[in-house]
């Protein structure tokens, strides 16, 4: 038996203990929050062990997987700290914050230990589509477009101090929400070769310090071209948008659906975890990790965060970017 440990229990750490719980052979052994009711209550919930403070988690020799949900400028000492522990990793986006934080998790440690949650890609039309791609049903892809139209207003960045900063969230729509959009893209289209992003605040002047939009052009390595616009400013969550177009086809998602040339071809599983907005993709995620079914690394998501820092990079210097 497996035994993982949630740590971090506010928005996604339900999402993470209810598909654990699930899984055979895994066991949700612990919850741990520095908020003490949280932990309690999760614990409560699925039986489990409550803890308060992650240096416990570490000294614990029970505990195999830790599954950190914690504010983004705590991930990377997690990992770290996880990995010098003996255990396994697995980490909601967006892994870290920072490139030289990704640059030394591959240079000093050993990456296959550790687990992205990229839960998008395992809805079944993107699986479907990968699999039309790999078998080149269509040909080389020549454009790939991404939209993402949600929301985020004052009351949300004010729930927690962490939120809409630069030191501690790292970013604003495009590393917290409209990354696993940024992930197919990359997905698909693969190896980015440049990027030219521009980045504003429109709508929550005052209240954040970091971006609720973002417009870029993309450059792949195979010559195809992206187009990716996200942002938090809309006044509802609509489902998220992306097209794949070859020569003579064009594939687009929406809102679960995959169409052929306008012509429904493939809908998503309804099961889901948390908000549907998010995506149905948590609990077959960490099903295919902890079966062994398909395991994704850190390897797996390189050229999506590297993506991500390089359309930061972009708009501050306001330069295209070559990854």
């Amino acid at each position: 038996m497996i035994n993982a440990c949630i740590v971090g229990y506010g928005a996604i750490g339900p999402v993470h203990a209810g598909a654990i719980a699930g899984i055979e052979n895994v066991n949700l052994y612990g919850v741990c929050d520095i908020i003490k009711e949280r932990a309690d209550k999760g614990a409560e919930l699925y039986n489990a062990k409550a803890f308060y403070d992650f240096e416990d988690c570490l000294n614990d020799e029970n505990i195999d997987y830790i599954h950190i949900c914690t504010p983004h400028y705590l991930h990377f000492e997690m990992i770290t700290k996880s990995l010098d522990a003996g255990k396994r990793v697995v980490v909601e986006k967006p892994m870290v914050m920072k490139k030289e934080q990704f640059d030394i998790l591959f240079e000093k440690y050993d990456v296959t230990k550790v687990f992205p949650i990229v839960q998008n890609r395992t809805n079944t039309c993107v699986m479907k589509l990968k699999e039309m791609i790999e078998n080149n049903d269509y040909g080389p892809i020549r454009g790939v477009k991404g939209v993402v139209t949600w929301c985020r207003d004052e009351k949300y960045y004010n729930s927690a101090a962490w939120r809409g900063t630069k030191d501690y969230e790292g970013g604003g729509v495009l590393i917290n929400q409209a990354i696993h959009t940024l992930d197919l893209l990359t997905y698909f289209a693969g190896e980015t070769e440049s990027v030219t992003a521009s980045m504003k605040n429109h709508s929550l002047k005052g209240v954040i310090e970091v971006e609720d939009t973002v417009e870029a052009y993309i450059k792949y390595k195979s010559g195809a071209t992206g187009v990716f616009y996200a942002t938090n400013a809309y006044k509802t969550h609509s489902p998220i948008l992306f097209e794949i177009n070859f020569e003579k086809n064009n594939f687009a998602y929406f809102s679960g659906s995959l169409f052929l040339n306008g012509e429904l071809i493939c809908s998503d599983s309804k099961e889901y975890s948390g908000k549907s907005y998010w995506g149905n993709g948590h609990t077959k995620t960490l099903g295919d990790l902890y079966s062994g079914n398909k395991i994704l690394t850190l390897h797996d998501v390189k050229d999506t965060m590297y993506t991500m820092f390089a359309l930061y990079e972009s708009a501050e210097k306001n330069e295209e970017i070559f990854v």
